[in-house]
């Protein structure tokens, strides 16, 4: 007779996952202001992009069914205007993590909008739109 498991359910797309933001916003002196929360880790805080470099959070899944990522991003193109908005940059759903190649997403942020790395393409898609 066999006894019923005590461990968690592991969903279809559990495992370990790596989420990358970079800022590839032009001018060395841009720096992008990031502020990220997930359903799973909580508030992640407010983190300073330089120009060139990455905001990278790591995390392991088991049940990778409704976890989400959203970040608030925010940068400064003139004196007076800047843009921003809040994206989500991770979630459970198949499509989402195939472009993801199960395990890595990495984001670029540029001066037109927010690009997923798509590893299943091989190339760069705009994902989002400043949403100011």
């Amino acid at each position: 007779m066999s006894s019923p498991s005590s461990a968690a359910p592991v969903g279809p797309h559990s495992g370990n996952y790596l989420v990358q933001i970079r800022n590839e916003l032009s001018g060395t002196a841009t720096i992008l202001k990031v502020h990220c929360k997930s359903n799973g880790g909580g508030d992640l805080g407010s983190h300073w992009i330089s120009s060139g470099d990455r905001f990278t959070v790591r995390f392991h899944n088991d049940k990778c069914v409704s976890t989400e990522c959203w970040c608030k991003l925010s940068w400064e193109y003139s004196k007076s205007k800047s843009h921003g908005g809040n994206y989500r940059f991770f979630n459970c759903d198949k499509s989402f993590l195939e472009s993801c190649g199960f395990q890595e997403c990495t984001w670029k942020v540029k001066d037109d909008g927010i690009y997923l790395h798509d590893l299943d393409e091989l190339q760069d898609l705009k994902y989002y739109h400043w949403q100011t």
